[in-house]
């Protein structure tokens, strides 16, 4: 038992020199190097502002599971969630509830990172994590296969929120949002890549009276009646740097007055016309390397996409896109398509 607890500090001195052992909860997987195997006695267990550490003593890939690992609350609580780096832990709802509920007013410092949620499902919104009137930041996570009528993986209520360098996989909402549904909230969304999504409205994210900031991140293969990509009611947005492509069916961005610039608009099934504000924008393929692969393709650009900043498509010399350079020179993708999605790739 010492011998594992002395792995574990050096772990974490290596993986995450910032963090204070005297201000962590750890839960481990495994029960050796604490007595919290589940999220939610480490949580609890937690005061406001430390940091609640996860992993597993005897593997670096486990998931957890059932009663304790699901349904969590900071109980109003200011913490970071976070996996200890060189894990892969996952969170798997099982389709029994959603992975997290924050609805007591944390704030900014709060953050969730590194996880992969799983199989979440809420029948009042958001799949994997519902936050209401919350503001915490969420980064470096994967959420695949959550469902919801609104948010099929994140939905957010009269908060700020940050997201950042997450995938959203084969989330679906019947409809708002296939991954991210937002009301009365300022989102900045950075390199987040968003594939094989879908809903009724907004295949990747769906805005109510909200305040959309998106950079550099990539949209491709998701699927709504309205905006396969982004659909607004009564909201702004800047979406900047974005790859808004493939999508299957729903125009592209529909609704609102976004000011979209320096993106690439492609192969959108119902066209790629840009509401609001749209300028300088390139109308190319942006030859990414596996778009229909599994786990929602790998995203990362071909090397030569006119999404590279070194590309002479590329008149600002900008990055666009969640993803960089990632395989040789491609064409553009190919698989089973309908008339209307074939049409597209030639407007």
């Amino acid at each position: 038992m010492k011998g594992i607890f002395v792995v574990l500090l050096a772990l974490v001195a290596v993986f995450c020199p910032a963090v204070s052992l005297a201000d962590t909860v750890l839960v481990d997987y495994d029960g050796f190097a604490s007595t919290y195997t589940r999220l939610q006695q480490g949580i609890d267990a937690a005061s406001d502002g430390d940091t609640v550490l996860v992993f597993a003593s005897m593997s670096f890939t486990v998931t957890f599971r059932g009663p304790g690992n699901r349904a969590l609350d900071f109980g109003g609580k200011n913490l970071t969630l976070s996996v200890l780096g060189g894990h892969e832990i996952s969170i798997d709802c099982e389709g029994a509830d959603r992975a997290i509920l924050l609805s007591t007013g944390t704030d900014s410092t709060s953050h969730i990172t590194g996880f992969t949620f799983l199989n979440g499902h809420a029948t009042d919104g958001g799949g994997a994590i519902r936050c209401d009137g919350d503001s915490p930041r969420i980064s470096d996570c994967i959420f695949r296969d959550n469902s919801a009528p609104d948010g099929g993986a994140i939905m957010l209520t009269q908060g700020p929120t940050r997201i950042t360098n997450c995938v959203f996989y084969g989330n679906s909402a019947s409809n708002h949002g296939g991954s991210v549904y937002a009301a009365g909230s300022d989102v900045t969304v950075s390199a987040c890549t968003f594939s094989d999504n879908d809903a009724v409205r907004g295949g990747g994210l769906a805005m109510v009276g909200a305040n959309l900031t998106m950079v550099r991140c990539t949209l491709a293969n998701n699927g709504a009646v309205f905006g396969s990509s982004v659909w607004f009611d009564e909201s702004t947005a800047t979406i900047e740097q974005c790859v808004l492509a493939f999508g299957r069916s729903g125009q592209c961005v529909w609704g609102g007055t976004p000011e979209t610039f320096h993106c690439c608009v492609f192969g959108n099934e119902d066209g790629d016309d840009l509401p609001g504000n749209a300028h300088d924008n390139l109308f190319l393929d942006p030859l990414v390397c596996d778009l229909y692969g599994a786990d929602g393709g790998n995203m990362s650009l071909c090397s030569n996409s006119p999404c590279l900043p070194s590309s002479a498509d590329n008149p600002w010399g900008l990055q666009i896109g969640s993803r960089v350079q990632g395989c040789p020179d491609c064409s553009s993708p190919v698989r089973a398509s309908s008339w209307g999605t074939i049409k597209a790739l030639f407007r």
